[in-house]
């Protein structure tokens, strides 16, 4: 075994060259020497003849590239390559033989060695290691990169296998390119039966339509999805409701469109709802039995407060839906406005049809009501505030109403839609003790007093509906009261 440096001082190279000699002739090795120093090399190299020599060099030093002769004593290039291999290392072999024939060399390259070469031709040797460790450096730099990558990826998938949620990607036909083990665990399938599964083979026809809606939606506008619901079919035939959201990703250089998504479980959330829906539903019906029975019953007593209410509903109803509230309550409105004069009934009839002015003390008793309206409607079970809206729709935004003297958004919307409708509809009608003021009176009424007595957006919709889509508020268009399913 031989330690030199060659070269010092007189290099073409930034860094010196390390090579691995394995030659069992020294004087053959100075000529590879001198040949790499007229190439400009800075080298260290060292020497060796043994399989167990090699072995050692490897493992304790950092080397550049390996030169080896084919055939030695105890030691030859297959070896040496097959020894090298198991190593994995990185680094160029180089096979330098006097005797080496062409198809033992192409042997030896498909063996390991990245190149070869006869001792008495070496011209070619400094261009060729010069290739070589460019190229090594770009397979480092590579093999860096996939690690990278690699680590990166094990990362992610690490990530998403933590994660309760399920985390899917799908190619632009719906079919699974990638999954976490929650997904398989929402749908029912082990990973190899899940991988290519098309989204129509975990849903029924009418969910796949649906589903297919959404990933258009997606591609088309590049913007996502997110939390729509859906239902699954399990492998099982278990069925359970999902909500997802999926967002694109776009690949230029491949036009592979993959969709990505999150999908949880949802059914009991979802069954909830159903039930909900349906005690709503209930609820509606029954509240709305109830409300046609206290209309009948303030109609048998005062059929022109019973009127009154009609039209009252039908303005507030065409308010609300210019101003775009929801059908929700909307429906609310058309329940309270249809009773909103309920606590009429507790008020005796001579004061109620009197066909002359009342006194301060009957107008007094008339203001209460609101208050018997509440009391009325206080413990009906409904999924509006039936009971508050009847109480408020007396208030003004100014503080200046009754009974309690709200002011502004203490006062519930809904209250403030009926207090404009309420007074449209009593002015521009017939009272008992006197003639309608006319539409146009009542509708000064509420221009002048916006912001003060009346909710400004209110009074813009109701104005708006009268002069520019010419509303009738005294014309019957609808049915007030729902019917009971």
């Amino acid at each position: 075994m031989k330690k030199c440096m060659e070269g010092e001082g007189n290099s073409m190279h930034d860094k010196p060259l390390r090579a691995l000699m394995i030659d069992d002739s020294e004087d053959d090795v100075l000529l590879t020497v001198r040949e790499l120093k007229k190439g400009g090399y800075h080298l260290i190299y060292e020497r060796i003849e043994t399989a167990e020599d090699m072995k050692k060099a490897l493992r304790e030093k950092p080397w550049d590239i390996i030169l080896c002769d084919y055939k030695m004593p105890t030691f030859d290039a297959p070896s040496a390559i097959a020894l090298f291999m198991e190593t994995g290392l990185d680094i160029p072999f180089i096979v330098i033989s006097g005797t080496i024939g062409e198809e033992t060399a192409i042997e030896c390259m498909r063996s390991g060695a990245h190149d070869y070469f006869m001792k008495g031709k070496l011209s070619r040797l400094c261009p060729a290691i010069a290739r070589e460790l460019e190229d090594t450096k770009v397979r480092i730099k590579q093999k860096q990169a996939e690690e990278k990558l690699r680590q990166s990826e094990e990362k992610y998938r690490t990530i998403l296998e933590d994660i309760q949620e399920g985390y899917f990607e799908v190619d632009a036909a719906g079919n699974f390119t990638f999954f976490n083990n929650s997904t398989c665990h929402l749908l029912g399938y082990a990973p190899e039966e899940l991988e290519g599964i098309n989204y129509r083979q975990y849903t029924d026809q009418d969910n796949a339509k649906k589903l297919f809606q959404v990933f258009h939606n997606v591609f088309n506008t590049e913007l996502p999805a997110e939390g729509f619901d859906w239902q699954i079919i399990r492998k099982d035939g278990n069925k359970r409701y999902v909500e997802a959201s999926i967002s694109l990703q776009k690949n230029p250089q491949d036009k592979k469109n993959v969709f990505r998504g999150l999908v949880r479980d949802v059914t009991e959330r979802k069954l909830a709802e159903i039930q909900l829906q349906q005690t709503l539903e209930s609820l509606k019906n029954a509240v709305g039995a109830t409300i046609q029975v206290l209309v009948a019953a303030l109609e048998a007593r005062d059929p022109y407060t019973a009127g009154h209410q009609s039209q009252v509903a039908r303005l507030a109803v065409a308010i609300a839906n210019e101003m775009g509230l929801s059908s929700h309550n909307i429906e609310g409105i058309r329940m309270a406005s249809s009773i909103h004069d309920i606590g009429k009934l507790s008020i005796p009839a001579e004061i109620l049809t009197k066909p002359t002015r009342l006194t301060d003390i009957e107008y007094e008793i008339i203001k209460e009501h609101p208050q018997s309206g509440y009391d009325m409607l206080k413990d009906i079970k409904s999924p509006w505030p039936l009971a508050q809206i009847v109480y408020q729709h007396h208030e003004r935004m100014n503080g200046t109403g009754y009974p309690r003297n709200l002011r502004g958004n203490e006062i519930l919307l809904e209250a403030r839609i009926m207090a404009v409708a309420d007074v449209v509809g009593a002015m521009s009608s017939h009272r008992p003790y006197r003639a309608s003021l006319g539409i146009e009176a009542a509708l000064r009424e509420i221009e002048q007093n916006r912001g003060s007595l009346y909710d400004e957006a209110v009074v813009a919709s109701c104005l708006r509906l009268m002069r520019e889509k010419g509303y009738r508020h005294l014309e019957k268009t609808d049915d007030i009261i729902p019917t009971p399913v």
